[in-house]
Parts: structure tokens; C-alpha cells; sequence
């Protein structure tokens, strides 16, 4: 299909890394990095589709970034933006789900009708965009969060089974059923270890499985009595649950567990830093749709008040549910959390001139901004951005543009 327009040209400005006075409470900021100050040009794609066409996740890929929507997968060269492939959805369909991430090399996609669930699943590989394999969806279709991958294979949480196939060949590996009077909720993997949220009537059980034959490790009830739970998985290893019931006297956290499925820690969404974000399809949740990070022992959110945004970033224990650190980047809305490649955190915020690059040490401490010299040499955030390390630099996708930002843009 056609690719979008490219605005190039963006930005002529110079980049440079500022040392914050902020960090953990009680400590001066650590010095930033020495960087080269040079001057750099950014680009940007134009918002495809609908407006308030909610894309379905992107994947960065070293060089490569490739962007969901609705209307199909696009692939751009993270140095200028270049469209490097394309994918269309079949026809009268659209594009209703990505997995996380890719599997040697090879990247899913869900298809269904507008406003139904995904009832065919498709492997593309992420070189060129060619499609390996196409393969059908029982049982009504894909559950919402239902799509991870692990160990070579792509596991589906659909509503009557959930099933493991081979990344390459879209063979079946195994299946485990889903019981009477249960309902997948939320579903995520890594090699090793993949975590499955079933509710079944008032009551909501957490299993692990091993990833690669799908024997059953360990289940463990979850501390819900209502129906109407929404739940996704923040990290299989260690093993982290966002849940949320619909009652507001009911459970709405963050819940840790050890590598034998014991409750280790327990996170409010609501709490005294604020309400802390959570990932999308969480509902009603703390603040807004953004997911956490695993950083070590730690879960690092966003979080902020009332409907001003989130305005600092936030450290859990995993160990023990409590506060470890809470930053406030001065100036800025922060907007989106990545683990660097140095691992480092970096937050996407937004600030007078748009978007930029705070970056924060596991301890809590800025070590750093990547932000233009020229307060006009950006581009807006969205309600639900995503921030991508690519190679030398870093791409921003924009899931849900409603007020004319760029579908995507490099931060250089």
C-alpha cells in the first residue's frame, strides 16, 4: 500500500546533554555524560488513518523502526525516517494486534473485523516485511492482551484455548484448554516462563507455565472477588501483574511474585505518590495508559495528580512493595519509560518545546538530558507515546494522535 508522506527536515538544531540538580530525595544529581555537541536533522511521519485510530504497538529493531496501525505495519530507517516496507491488513479487515516483540527475527500481527476481535493471526518477518505464514484464530478469536512470545515460539491466548506455535513455521507446539466458566484476562512470556490470567466467576487465578513444552509450574489465586477484572502481564521474570477490579473498594495494584509463585509485593495504583500509570486495557486504573518498567528488584511507573499528567517517575521494591525512590524531572510532563541499552531509564517527557529525553541512573539520579538547543526544533507527545532506543538515538511513535502530532519522529 502507500507509504505515508515524509517531513523531513525537521530538526537543524544542536543536541546537547544537561546535568540535572534533581535525584533520589536526600541526593545531588550525578554528573551527565561528555557527548559531542553536534548538529543533527530529525524527521517526522505524518498521523495515518482515522483520527483517534489507536495503533497497536510498534517494534524497535536496531536500525529499524517498525510502526502498528490500523491500516498496516511500516517499517522506517530509525537514521532518516526512510520507508523501508510496508504491510496491508486483508481487505475489510485491520491490523488488531502486535506481539511485544519478535521471535528469530520474526514479528505477529492479529487481523479481524473493525471492533471484533483478531481472528487470524499472521507471522511477518521483520527484515522485509514478507509474510511467512497465515493462520486462523478459534474459538472467538484473540482475548485483548493475548499475544507473547517466548523461547522461538508465538503464544495466543484465545478465548478457548491458549496455544504455542513455532515462530517460523506457525506449527502447533501444544494447547491448554480453557476451562468452563473461565475467561483469559491477560498473557505474557518470556524463554523461559509464560504467565496466564484466567477469571473464572468472581474469582481470578494466575498460572505459570514453562514456555517451551507448556507444563504447568504453579497457580496461584489472585485477591479479587468481583467479575469484570482487567489484568496485564508487566514481566514474566520476575513474575509482575498490573490488576484491576471494576469495585473501587476492590484490588487495583501492582502484584509481585517470587520464581515459586508467593505474593512478594503489592503496589496501589493509587497511593501516596499519586496515581501511578498502567498498561494499556487496564481499567479503572491509577492514571494514565503507559506501561512500567522492571528495572532490577525494582518496578519504576510514571505517576502524577488529578488530570495534569504524570509529572515524576516512581521506584517500587519488588521485594517488598515499598517506595524506594521518586523523581521529579523539573520542567517537563513525562509521558513514557524505556529501558536504555546501557540501562539506564530513559523517560520521554514533554516540555516547552516538545519532546525530549530524561535520563535517569537505577538509582534514581538524572544523569542527563538529550534535548534540542532550539525550543522549536521538535515534535508533540500524544496521549500514549512510545519512546524506542534506536541505534545513536531514539525514535518516538505516537499510538493515538488526536490533536495533529506526528505518527512517528527521531530524537537525535
Amino acid at each position: 500500500m502507500a507509504a505515508p508522506a515524509l517531513c523531513l527536515a525537521v530538526v537543524a538544531g544542536l543536541w546537547a546533554w544537561w546535568p540535572d540538580s534533581g535525584g533520589a530525595p536526600g541526593a545531588r544529581g550525578a554528573p551527565a555524560s561528555a557527548g559531542p555537541v553536534r548538529p543533527v536533522v530529525g524527521w517526522q511521519v505524518a498521523a495515518g488513518g482515522a483520527r483517534q485510530d489507536e495503533g497497536p504497538g510498534a517494534w524497535g529493531l536496531g536500525d529499524t523502526v517498525v510502526q502498528g496501525r490500523p491500516d498496516g505495519l511500516f517499517a522506517y530507517a530509525s537514521d532518516d525516517g526512510a520507508v523501508l516496507w510496508s504491510v496491508a491488513p486483508p481487505r475489510r479487515t485491520a491490523v488488531c494486534a502486535m506481539s511485544p516483540g519478535v521471535a528469530q527475527g520474526v514479528g505477529f500481527i492479529g487481523f479481524g473485523d473493525r471492533g471484533r476481535p483478531c481472528a487470524t493471526l499472521a507471522a511477518v518477518r521483520a527484515a522485509d516485511g514478507a509474510e511467512l505464514w497465515r493462520r486462523p484464530l478459534t474459538g472467538g478469536g484473540l482475548v485483548a492482551g493475548g499475544l507473547a512470545v517466548g523461547a522461538s515460539l508465538v503464544l495466543t491466548a484465545e478465548r478457548d484455548a491458549l496455544r504455542a506455535r513455532s515462530a517460523e513455521t506457525g506449527a502447533q507446539r501444544w494447547w491448554r484448554g480453557v476451562a468452563d466458566g473461565c475467561a483469559p484476562r491477560a498473557l505474557g512470556a518470556d524463554d523461559d516462563r509464560a504467565l496466564l490470567v484466567e477469571q473464572c466467576g468472581t474469582r481470578a487465578r494466575l498460572t505459570a507455565l514453562d514456555t517451551r513444552t507448556g507444563a504447568q509450574r504453579w497457580v496461584r489465586a489472585l485477591p479479587v472477588r468481583a467479575p469484570g477484572v482487567t489484568a496485564a502481564v508487566v514481566s514474566a521474570t520476575p513474575a509482575v501483574l498490573a490488576v484491576a477490579e471494576e469495585d473501587p473498594r476492590g484490588t487495583r495494584a501492582y502484584l509481585g511474585f517470587d520464581a515459586r509463585g508467593r505474593s512478594t509485593a503489592t503496589v496501589p495504583l493509587s497511593g501516596p505518590a499519586g496515581e501511578l500509570t498502567v498498561p494499556r486495557g487496564v481499567r479503572p486504573g491509577g492514571g494514565a495508559a503507559s506501561p512500567p518498567l522492571v528495572a532490577g528488584d525494582l518496578l519504576v511507573t510514571l505517576a502524577g495528580r488529578g488530570r495534569g499528567g504524570a509529572d515524576h517517575v516512581v521506584a517500587h521494591s519488588l521485594a517488598t512493595g515499598r517506595p524506594v525512590w521518586d523523581h521529579r524531572p523539573e520542567g517537563v510532563t513525562a509521558g513514557a519509560l524505556v529501558r536504555e541499552p546501557d540501562g539506564r531509564i530513559g523517560v520521554l517527557a514533554s516540555g516547552p518545546g516538545g519532546g525530549l529525553v530524561v535520563l535517569l541512573g537505577t538509582d534514581g539520579r538524572e544523569q542527563g538530558r538529550i534535548a534540542p538547543r532550539d525550543p522549536g526544533a521538535t515534535a508533540s507527545l500524544s496521549v500514549r507515546p512510545e519512546l524506542i532506543p534506536v541505534t545513536e538515538g531514539h525514535v518516538v511513535v505516537n499510538h493515538l494522535a488526536m490533536s495533529g502530532e506526528p505518527g512517528v519522529f527521531s530524537l537525535r
